[in-house]
């Protein structure tokens, strides 16, 4: 079809015009029983009003098609014929005194996928409607209200400076020069067309309309209880049967599970084709009771509810889309199959966990810390390595109640230990506070298990001739004979002593004293490396054995140069 060619739009003012006559005629000669006088007046009033604004509109569109085939023009007669269209469906819908509705105006062609889409949330969003219906129609009455008192004040001012042109114009009426009658049409044309009395009939039945809406007792709180008292009662049933199939289906089938897993069926095979088969069977579980419970909703015709939770399905499904990669990653570490696996050493900010049990969270535990058990979302652990554990190997470096020496050389008792800090309580109750990291950074040597004590200690090279035999023996059997408390019992606290010579300084000949001391005595470390210092050099006073200090040797030059 050319849209161009103006010859071609449809014309049928004769037509409905003739309609409106014969309609007018068969609606008068109604019996007047069948209305009250005043209300049938008015109503013929109202549509022979329309019947007027009609032929307006029609002799404007005769008028456009005698000019030129524009795009405007054009334009203007599609406006018109809509306004004509619009006319037409009051009219039927006033005479009828039905609520017709005109499917062809605004009609826009749907694509096959919005069609669907639509049919499927028609339920829903018609419940939404309904709820909302009573403001929605306030809403529209208002701003009809408004628009038509605008527009009632627009024809009011054109009526009057049209009745005062016709007024200055009576003695043109009987003239005979055409131009003298067009200008007389024209201006009967305008007159019709902006005449306000439909505007104002159209005003008063939209008040009328907003104050009964308005009067009505029903606020919209108790409007939208009683929607939902009545989604209730009528598909409460259809929920409540919904619900009870999905549970005790689930129930059913969980039991099922738990049945098989009892029969050991897969106790030959490795531990992560069970938990493999324990998520597959649950995602088996809710796709057979979603269905189960559609179902149901189908059985009953409940289409609302079935839509609501297809597109609630639909939305999870929608939204959960960038997230599938690490929602992949996340089931090969619930079925231990990941990088991270249960029963194995991962390394956890520092601190080394056993990976106890992964689900839908993971369970890490250390027992040699307090509160060593963490719970960590399963996502925490992808791109996290673990290893198998060895056996025998520590899982922190120390216990609470161990002795401790940092690089720091901080010592003292570990007091307290957890995944956050650990807390050393020092000679005097003083207390020292480390980050576990900073702790660890700080290579504790843990004394409570049992540890050595190496100590250089030298002799003048008067005894050179000695140094290597009698003298290691001489200081060794001292230092038995005053220490010899520490020596003595099952369980002595010394449990090695030995003195070698170790090298030649350069004012000494220093010899080496390693004793073994056992892990109970780590509370007196300080004490008995004292104790030890001090027998060394008693006995060396007993055998008159010097010891020597550092010397500064100075040489002189063989030629000093003089001075003049």
């Amino acid at each position: 079809m050319n849209f161009w060619n103006l010859s071609t739009f449809p014309s049928n003012i004769h037509f409905t015009r003739l309609a409106f006559t014969l309609f007018l005629i068969l609606f008068v000669s109604l019996p007047v029983s069948s209305f009250s006088e005043e209300t049938n007046l008015k109503l013929q009033r109202h549509l022979i009003l329309i019947t007027k604004k009609t032929i307006v509109l029609e002799k404007e569109i005769d008028a456009l098609r005698k000019k030129s085939e524009t795009k405007e023009n054009l334009q203007k007669i599609i406006d018109l014929q809509t306004q004509i269209d619009r006319l037409t469906l009051n009219f039927d819908s006033r005479a009828t005194s039905l609520s017709l509705e005109d499917s062809s105006l605004n009609k826009k062609e749907k694509s096959p996928w919005t069609k669907q889409l639509e049919d499927i949330t028609a339920p829903l969003l018609q419940a939404i409607r309904d709820l909302t219906e009573k403001p929605r129609k306030v809403d529209a009455l208002k701003k009809r209200i408004s628009s038509l008192e605008n527009t009632l004040a627009i024809h009011r001012e054109a009526s009057k400076n049209l009745v005062e042109l016709e007024s200055m114009s009576k003695e043109l009426e009987n003239s005979s020069i055409p131009e003298n009658k067009r200008y007389l049409s024209r201006l009967t044309l305008l007159n019709n067309k902006y005449d306000p009395e439909l505007t104002r009939l159209n005003l008063e039945e939209a008040k009328k309309d907003l104050k009964e809406i308005l009067s009505s007792d029903e606020s919209l709180f108790d409007s939208a209880k009683n929607q939902v008292k009545d989604f209730f009662k009528n598909r409460g049933k259809n929920l409540l049967i919904t619900l009870a199939a999905f549970s005790g289906l689930w129930w059913l089938l969980s039991r099922l599970r738990k049945w098989i897993l009892r029969l050991n069926l897969f106790s030959q095979l490795s531990p992560a084709f069970g938990k493999l088969f324990s998520a597959a069977y649950n995602i088996f579980i809710l796709i057979v009771c979603l269905i189960v419970g559609l179902a149901c909703l189908y059985f009953f015709n409940d289409w609302l509810l079935i839509s609501l939770i297809v597109m609630i399905l639909v939305l999870v499904a929608w939204t959960s889309r960038q997230y599938l990669p690490t929602f992949l990653q996340e089931i090969k570490l619930i079925v231990n199959l990941g990088t991270v696996r249960e029963g194995e050493r991962l390394i956890w900010n520092g601190v080394p966990w056993l990976v106890r049990d992964i689900g839908l969270s993971a369970i890490l535990i250390n027992e040699n810390l307090e509160g060593g058990e963490l719970r960590l979302p399963v996502r925490n652990l992808i791109d996290k390595h673990s290893r198998p554990a060895v056996e025998g190997e520590p899982w922190f470096p120390t216990k609470v109640g161990d002795w401790v020496i940092l690089n720091d050389s901080s010592y003292g008792c570990v007091k307290h230990q957890t995944l956050e800090q650990v807390i050393l309580s020092m000679k005097g109750d003083s207390l020292k506070y480390y980050s576990t990291n900073d702790f660890l950074n700080l290579s504790p040597l843990n004394i409570s298990t049992g540890f050595r004590y190496c100590i250089e200690f030298g002799l003048d090279y008067k005894i050179q001739d000695r140094i290597c035999e009698e003298i290691p023996t001489l200081i060794e059997n001292g230092l038995i004979n005053t220490l010899s408390k520490y020596f003595e019992g099952d369980s002595p606290d010394f449990t090695f002593l030995e003195v070698r010579f170790d090298n030649p300084a350069a004012s000494s000949l220093n010899l080496m004293v390693i004793i073994h001391a056992n892990g109970k005595c780590a509370d007196r470390y300080e004490e008995n490396r004292r104790e030890i210092q001090t027998a060394l050099v008693q006995i060396c006073n007993d055998n008159n054995l010097t010891i020597p200090f550092s010397q500064l040797t100075v040489n002189m030059a063989d030629n000093p140069p003089t001075t003049e």
